[in-house]
């Protein structure tokens, strides 16, 4: 399948969600991977986070040299607490990465306006709520400098395996050179000018995702928050991981330590 059918969904994506950029990815893991890596993060850059959430979030962070902070969730919504975040931030603060869980979006103008007091940057992990909006008819992902998506088979829209980035106009990265970092860093054809990765999506799966957005936004939105916490998600908190144990990652999350014993109890949250 020609390589023009993952231009045709990637500016299709761009025009109809007035984007500086969209990149198609293999996976929802790769889309946060380059974002980061495109921040050239030194070992004591500090990536803000909730420890709530998929271990890819955190691990992306790790893979691209940051170190990930926790800071606690909202026991209503499960979302990162914008309250607690600010008393995280230092000076090796570098980004803030809410995740938006179950369809639901967190506080971005909160967020933002923190990202604004202290220069930083902000990614969206939007891998569970493609298509969700906020009280202001606003696109989780589309809010800030970068927003990340999965089209793994268990999303609610889904090429089996895939994802996206998009990069807002007005952002604070640099969307060509996070483009390049999924095409082996390249910027013309042999001229590899930054270490990069193939984070590119398979054109067939692209020509799916291009079709479920054109022709089934409804079934899309539809299945927003199907896989929540009374589903299993998530049994514990990140830092709770054997992984991350071992190399000294911590955290002191009560209430999202709280939330995943009762997941793991199998009790109704």
């Amino acid at each position: 399948m020609p390589a023009i059918v993952r231009d045709i969904f990637e500016n299709y994506v761009k025009e109809r969600f007035n984007l500086e950029d969209c990149i198609a990815v293999n996976n929802g893991t790769s889309a946060l991977i380059a974002p980061l890596w495109s921040m050239d993060l030194q070992p004591d850059d500090e990536i803000i986070t909730t420890p709530f959430t998929f271990i890819a979030t955190t691990n992306a962070i790790i893979i691209a040299g940051g170190k990930p902070i926790f800071v606690d969730i909202d026991p209503n919504t499960l979302l990162i607490d914008v309250d607690k975040i600010e008393s995280s931030i230092t000076k090796k603060t570098k980004a803030i990465m809410p995740v938006h869980l179950y369809g639901r979006v967190c506080n971005m103008d909160k967020i933002n306006e923190l990202a604004k007091k202290y220069n930083l940057i902000v990614i969206e992990d939007t891998s569970q709520s493609f298509s969700a909006q906020d009280n202001q008819n606003r696109f989780a992902g589309m809010m800030s400098d970068c927003g990340t998506f999965s089209f793994y088979k268990t999303k609610n829209i889904s090429t089996f395996e895939g994802g996206m980035i998009c990069i807002p106009k007005n952002s604070k990265l640099d969307s060509k050179k996070i483009r390049s970092i999924c095409n082996q860093g390249q910027d013309g054809r042999y001229n590899h000018v930054h270490i990069g990765f193939n984070f590119r999506l398979a054109e067939p799966l692209c020509l799916m995702a291009y079709e479920q957005m054109k022709l089934h936004m409804t079934g899309v939105k539809s299945e927003l928050g199907l896989r929540g916490p009374n589903q299993g998600h998530y049994p514990k908190v990140v830092y709770e991981q054997p992984a991350y144990k071992s190399k000294g990652i911590i955290g002191d999350c009560p209430i999202a330590e709280e939330i995943a014993k009762k997941i793991r109890n199998n009790e109704k949250i």
